[in-house]
């Protein structure tokens, strides 16, 4: 029997700074590269195109209402390989989790595989903090998977439990480029996890603007075992405190909204009670 085909299928918006990695690490044992852009202004369909047939570029910005689950749902749809791999334009491929990857797809008892990652901040390999807890399915067969979600897409996959395999080799996150960018992608993600704050469906108190972050904090930090990263460690759990605070102050002040106009009242209503001298007097 032939070796099954597989595509990898990635989304990308101005992404030349990585995209040559990219696709370096994957064209030489892939049979298929599917990439969905979101209208890039950059040098990133043409240094798609140069790498030839091999490689499919759909370019399709997203509209309203779009998230990028939808984005990656384009690619598997354009998709024709047997089985897909789900991939960032950041990410690269190590050379045992390639090997497995290989065989796995050989094996008709599974459908779908998770894989870690080793995920890098600021450049750097991060051991604690939470950043190796991602084990998701991002290798499966194309009409076996789908994604869901707002930004932090949703895997959903049409097969029991038996049916999905654990590799062990690790897929290399290199993340962004700087902390200034981190900031940035966290202020899109903002929404999403104040949608999470929302669906609790109760009014945010201090313990919610105060007490969640300092726990976010301690969890990172101290029981995800942050310390060992140093700086960049105290940064990374830090940093997914203030996230947590920015959610939950930004609910509350949804919850708590005074309209501007009500100021412009108030304050009218602070001058009639006062009698101001008259010029002269």
């Amino acid at each position: 029997m032939p070796r099954p085909s597989l595509g990898v299928v990635s989304i990308s918006y101005n992404e030349e700074r990585d995209i040559g990695g990219f696709l370096e690490n994957l064209a030489s044992w892939v049979d298929e590269i599917v990439i969905v852009d979101d209208g890039s202004t950059d040098r990133t369909e043409e240094m798609v195109l140069a790498y030839g047939d091999k490689v499919k570029f759909l370019k399709s910005p997203r509209v309203e209402g779009e998230y990028f689950s939808h984005q990656r749902n384009k690619g598997i749809d354009a998709a024709k390989s047997d089985w897909l791999l789900h991939m960032d334009i950041d990410e690269r491929v190590s050379p045992e989790l390639a090997a497995e990857i290989l065989e796995g797809i050989t094996n008709a008892e599974k459908d779908g595989y998770r894989y870690r990652r080793l995920n890098y901040f600021m450049h750097r390999p991060m051991k604690g903090g939470g950043w190796r807890d991602w084990n998701l399915v991002h290798l499966a067969r194309r009409d076996k998977f789908r994604f869901g979600g707002m930004f932090h897409e949703d895997c959903l996959m049409d097969a029991p439990p038996e049916r999905i395999g654990q590799l062990h080799g690790l897929m290399i996150h290199f993340n962004e480029d700087n902390f200034e960018k981190r900031l940035r992608k966290s202020a899109t993600y903002l929404e999403e996890i104040a949608t999470g704050v929302e669906g609790r469906k109760r009014p945010v108190t201090w313990i919610d603007i105060v007490g969640r972050p300092v726990a976010e904090f301690i969890r990172k930090y101290v029981f995800k075992r942050g310390f060992l990263d140093g700086i960049p460690g105290f940064i990374s759990a830090a940093h997914s405190a203030t996230a947590i605070f920015r959610a939950n102050a930004l609910v509350w002040d949804r919850q708590n909204h005074i309209d501007r106009s009500q100021l412009d009242v108030d304050l009218k209503k602070s001058w009639s009670a006062v009698s101001l001298p008259q010029r002269g007097e």
